[in-house]
């Protein structure tokens, strides 16, 4: 018998410990010498029989914490890792096909992780060239349904950029929209800086329907937005962006707010969300803030960079409860951090902690079930359009060539051995495989790793375990006022 590789623990003020299996996604407050009867199987001790300890295992049996074997574990774990994927590639989600309208851009925001020389490449899709990208979805799309995979999957067309919502580019906006939508029936978003939202509302307004949401990133306050979400001429844009999406939320159009996070503004966070609550934005029914870390995926270190983990911190520092606040203002963390804590959450507040120490590996509860990609790049869902003609698996990845796996102008063509470099889960890495925490973070973002580290199966963690602890030790009340086992 075996302690679970998956176990991690995590010491409580009372000295108690908090134990979660990122396998099983149980999460138990546990004594000490329970622990160390699990510490003495990591080292390989023989555990003597008695009824009491007998309980104790078959217990930790049934939560995932202790196995017969490491192959019985690895069994476990990838039977249900195919288990998983049989029913995605059976349900309704699809691809989403990011466009990029153009590369050019009207803002030149500090921390843009593209860079501002694609931002001045003066250049639009055109209707020709609009052409052979749908000819290239069509081929996409058979050579998917070739592999078994999105027969019964309803896709997504996503308005990227640079800018995608520009006045010089509203002819190609105007028929990529008309032909997603229309000829397709893509379900679609955008995201947009919304300096020129006003613009176009009018002719979303017979598709709104079929559209999902706009996302637009407001930096915080007008005096802290004015002075990093700037114009190429270096004027504020807030004001703008502010009516805009008054404008947006009157005429039924989704905004979901995105917040942009370093140590330049993360101490304005609580002056932004007396802002938002000034508005009335946080009880309109067709508002959401996600606040995120400016993420450093290049390997080009960003200036005054937060750590999710800090983050964590400054939200609990400024608003007390931080999901009282992630609940008033329909909030939710970055990605990658909601990523790595949902389950735990869902654990503490979704069954009645108090009451029922819960399993949360529930086909029922979507964001609690074990990651084993880290997002859809690594399962070939994101097909990404750049507007120079090259397609990319990776939308973060457009403009760097080295990297796109495809082109559809002048024709349509899959490099496939680039393409099938992104298809890898966690369990190509060793490291990964062998992490405590790895299906909370489903091995990385395959960018990160491959520009850090030079492969996609290398990965860089980025905090991972720090944010976890982080967020046990900010939740710590409820832990320690839960059953102890």
């Amino acid at each position: 018998m075996i302690a679970s590789t998956y176990n991690s623990f995590y010491k409580l003020s009372d000295g108690n410990y908090v134990i979660v299996n990122s396998l099983s996604g149980a999460v138990d407050t546990i004594e000490p010498d329970v622990k160390a009867v699990l510490d003495g199987l990591k080292a390989g001790k023989e555990l003597d029989s008695n009824p009491e300890l007998d309980e104790l295992v078959a217990y930790f049996t049934k939560r995932g914490y202790v196995y017969e074997s490491r192959e019985r574990e690895w069994e476990t774990l990838t039977t249900l890792r195919d288990e998983m994927n049989e029913k995605l590639q059976a349900s309704s989600l699809g691809v989403v096909f990011n466009v990029c309208t153009t590369y050019m851009c009207n803002l030149r925001c500090p921390y843009c992780f593209q860079g501002h020389d694609i931002h001045k490449i003066n250049h639009a899709l055109s209707q020709d060239e609009i052409n052979k990208m749908f000819y290239a979805i069509d081929r996409i799309l058979e050579m998917e349904h070739a592999r078994g995979r999105f027969h019964n999957a309803k896709h997504t067309m996503l308005l990227y950029g640079g800018e995608p919502l520009l006045p010089t580019t509203k002819k190609t906006v105007h028929e990529v929209v008309r032909r997603g939508i229309e000829d397709y029936g893509f379900r679609s978003y955008s995201i947009t800086n919304g300096t020129f939202l006003h613009e176009y509302l009018d002719f979303f307004e017979q598709y709104k329907s079929m559209w999902d949401f706009f996302q637009i990133s407001i930096d915080g306050p007008k005096h802290i937005h004015d002075e990093r979400r700037i114009t190429a001429g270096g004027q504020g844009t807030f004001d703008r962006i502010v009516n805009n999406i008054d404008m947006a939320l009157g005429r039924g159009f989704k905004i979901a707010l995105r917040t942009n996070v370093n140590k330049d503004n993360v101490p304005y966070l609580e002056e932004l969300a007396e802002f938002i609550e000034s508005r009335g934005w946080h009880d309109h029914e067709l508002f959401a803030w996600q606040i995120s870390p400016v993420y450093d995926h290049f390997a080009e270190n960003l200036p005054n960079h937060m750590p999710e983990h800090h983050l964590l911190i400054a939200l609990q520092e400024q608003f007390g409860d931080m999901h009282q606040f992630m609940d008033k203002f329909n909030a939710t963390l970055g990605t990658d951090l909601r990523m790595r804590t949902s389950r735990i959450r869902q654990a503490i507040y979704s069954k009645g902690w108090s009451s029922n120490p819960c399993d949360t590996c529930s086909a029922s509860v979507p964001s609690a079930v074990p990651i084993f990609k880290q997002c859809s790049a690594r399962d070939h869902r994101y097909y990404t359009f750049g507007s120079e003609g090259l397609i990319y698996a990776c939308p973060e990845t457009v403009g760097r060539e080295e990297l796109a796996v495809g082109t559809f102008l002048p024709e349509y063509h899959i490099d496939t051995d680039k393409h099938n470099m992104w298809s890898q889960d966690f369990t190509t890495s060793e490291q990964c495989s062998s992490c405590s925490v790895s299906m909370f973070c489903g091995g990385g973002c395959a960018y990160s790793n491959l520009m850090r580290n030079g492969a996609i199966n290398k990965p860089y963690c980025n905090f991972s375990h720090q944010s976890i602890s982080t967020y046990i030790k900010l939740n710590e009340d409820k832990f320690m006022t839960a059953p102890v086992t």
